[in-house]
C-alpha cells in the first residue's frame, strides 16, 4: 500500500489530477477597484494568481460566484489572489507580478499580455478563457473552462 503523499506523486506523474468536493463556503465579498488599476492581493501576501478581467464582468453576481469556486477549486488561498480590472477601453493600468495569469476573454489577455515583460510571459502560466458571457452559457463551455485551468492548476501546485 502507498501512502497518500506517494499515492499523489504516482498519479502526479501519471498525468491523473486530483481534485477535492466543493465546499459550501460563501462567496467572498470583494471591495470594488478602480477600473483599469490592479486590486493587490494583500499586503502581507504575495499574489500566486492575478484574474484579469472587464470591470462590468467583474460586477457580475453570477460570475463572481463561479470565480470564487475556480479560486478554492485551483486551491488558492483567497488573499493570494489579485484581481486586474480593464477600464473602458479595455486596457490595463498594470498587472501584478505572479505566478499565474487568468485572462477573462480575448480582449483583456490581449492587452493584458501586452503589459508583461517577455521574461515574465516565459515563467509565468498564461491561461485564457472565452468571453465571460459565454463561459456561463452552456454545460460545453463550462467544461472548456475547466480544461483551460488544468495548466494553472499544475503550476500553483508545484510553487
Amino acid at each position: 500500500m502507498l501512502d497518500d503523499a506517494r499515492r499523489l506523486d504516482v498519479l502526479a506523474a501519471l498525468g491523473i489530477d486530483i481534485y477535492r468536493l466543493r465546499a459550501a463556503d460563501p462567496v467572498p465579498s470583494q471591495p470594488a477597484a478602480s477600473a483599469g488599476s490592479a486590486q493587490p492581493a494583500s499586503a502581507d501576501v504575495p499574489a500566486r494568481m492575478v484574474i484579469a478581467c472587464a470591470a462590468a464582468a467583474r460586477r457580475d453576481a453570477r460570475l463572481a460566484r463561479r470565480l470564487a469556486q475556480v479560486v478554492r477549486a485551483l486551491g488558492v488561498d483567497e488573499a493570494a489572489v489579485a484581481w486586474a480590472e480593464s477600464a473602458a477601453d479595455g486596457s490595463f493600468a498594470a498587472l501584478p507580478p505572479a505566478d499565474a495569469y487568468l485572462m477573462l476573454g480575448a480582449e483583456a489577455a490581449r492587452h493584458g499580455a501586452a503589459l508583461l515583460p517577455i521574461d515574465r510571459q516565459n515563467s509565468a502560466t498564461i491561461a485564457v478563457t472565452p468571453d465571460p458571457a459565454q463561459m456561463l452559457r452552456d454545460g460545453a463551455a463550462r467544461r472548456a473552462l475547466w480544461q483551460t485551468l488544468k495548466p494553472l492548476a499544475r503550476r500553483l501546485r508545484q510553487v
